[in-house]
């Protein structure tokens, strides 16, 4: 049963409900959409042996676009300046990541992304809702990131204690999200025991030996004229298929961990610092296929923003994010300097 439709739903009502009974909830916040479209990727050239022939099946891409559309109430760090004079649904602020934001209340962003990139289409939201208080911090997120296969839902309480510039925080997080560490061709499949020829049979394909080779077909279409071409650029996708709906099949599963996160927060016009990290050591699956960790159960969000304007024209900057749920790894890091000439 796919609840997240629900969960969208309860996430809209709250910030309407909270909207319409404190009038202060909506005050600065930014409602945005954005079209864009661009050229798509030129592929390399691709081509197959056909009736003593050779047939070119170069992929030609239609063009690009992202349509976003959101609103967002996100207070910025005192380092971080808007710089453009709109907002386009792709700007990433540190409070996004963080746990701990640098203003006490409510925050929120809403955003829903289509995409479609060299051919591929593809959906990205990110909703989240977060009060901080001065010994509590509450947060509701929904996330699918269908380009890195990244999906869930939780739901992030802590208590907080805060001293000076730094943030301890301790509490629990529920988590629901799609199976993930599963592969189901492996309960369906036993090598030795049927021939790859059974197991595309089983998929729907069909073959036919014409002229000295294996003829490849999917539903009265001509795919492949050899098997080398059929194993190579079909079949494997075929397993990707049945892999994603046997997973799809599953629905959600869901785990309680416990979490703790620290936090540091120094700023100056020359010199700001700001590094934070939130880890899950514990985990306590609900559903058969809750995940299983294969070495150590533990989950990591954590990153790290600094700046040193060294000279009125000299500046350095290392910004980083590293985010490890289900042992799946999404990092990003930049590093750099500006010199301003005058």
């Amino acid at each position: 049963m796919d609840t997240s439709k629900y969960i969208y739903a309860l996430l809209i009502i709250i910030i309407l409900g909270f909207g319409t009974c404190q009038a202060q909830f909506f005050k600065y916040a930014t409602f945005y959409t954005t079209m864009s479209i661009n050229t798509s990727m030129i592929e390399d050239q691709d081509y197959i042996a056909i009736n003593k022939g050779y047939e070119e099946t170069t992929q030609i891409n239609p063009y690009d676009y992202n349509f976003t559309i959101g609103i967002r109430k996100i207070a910025r760090f005192d380092f971080e300046q808007k710089l453009k004079t709109w907002y386009y649904g792709n700007e990433q602020s540190v409070s996004d990541y963080t746990t701990i934001g640098n203003n006490n209340g409510w925050e929120y962003l809403l955003n829903y992304s289509f995409i479609r990139n060299r051919s591929e289409k593809f959906t990205n939201q990110d909703f989240w809702l977060r009060y901080l208080g001065k010994n509590g911090v509450t947060k509701i997120q929904i996330k699918n990131d269908e380009a890195r296969d990244l999906q869930f839902t939780s739901f992030d309480t802590r208590y907080r204690v805060n001293k000076g510039r730094l943030d301890f925080s301790l509490g629990v997080v529920g988590r629901s999200h799609r199976v993930y560490g599963y592969n189901p061709i492996e309960e369906t499949w036993e090598i030795g025991e049927e021939s790859f020829f059974d197991l595309a049979n089983d998929f729907g394909y069909s073959s036919q030996f014409i002229n000295g080779r294996f003829h490849w077909f999917k539903d009265g279409e001509l795919l492949a004229t050899s098997n080398d071409e059929f194993f190579k650029h079909y079949f494997g996708s075929a397993i990707a298929q049945y892999n994603q709906n046997e997973i799809d099949a599953l629905g959600s599963v869901y785990e309680l961990s416990a979490v703790f996160g620290m936090s540091y927060y120094k700023y100056s016009n020359d010199f700001w610092l700001l590094s934070w990290v939130n880890v899950m050591p514990y985990h306590y699956g609900l559903n058969e296929f809750s995940y299983e960790y294969n070495d150590l159960p533990i989950d990591l969000d954590l990153g790290l923003v600094t700046g040193w304007k060294i000279t009125n024209s000299l500046g350095v900057f290392i910004e980083g994010t590293y985010l490890r749920y289900w042992e799946k790894p999404i990092y990003e890091c930049k590093l750099g300097f500006n010199y301003l000439i005058f």
